[in-house]
């Protein structure tokens, strides 16, 4: 799982490539994000890239993790999770 910096008064934009799992034909039909733990780091606006799934962030407390997962669902019904590590701090 990557892990990416990310300071508290930022509103930095995330996303999850699915290209390499999709099948010929297939495509991204929706992507719900979440994060964990469910204060603190804020989920913004989507972004619908196609195969490029992502979201805006914002907030956070300074030297705490979050982990932030897009649940990726397909055109053939099949559905993932994919997550990264959010560690907010002062930069």
């Amino acid at each position: 799982m990557s892990v990416y910096a990310k300071d508290p008064s930022s509103d930095v934009d995330y996303s999850i490539d699915w290209s390499a799992w999709l099948t010929d034909g297939e495509t991204v039909t929706s992507a719900a994000w979440s994060v964990a733990p469910a204060t603190g780091l804020q989920i913004g606006t989507a972004i619908d890239g196609g195969a490029l799934q992502g979201t805006y962030v914002s907030g956070g407390v300074a030297g705490d993790r979050y982990r932030l997962t897009c649940r990726g669902t397909t055109s053939a019904g099949r559905t993932a999770d994919r997550s990264l590590t959010i560690r907010v701090m002062e930069q």
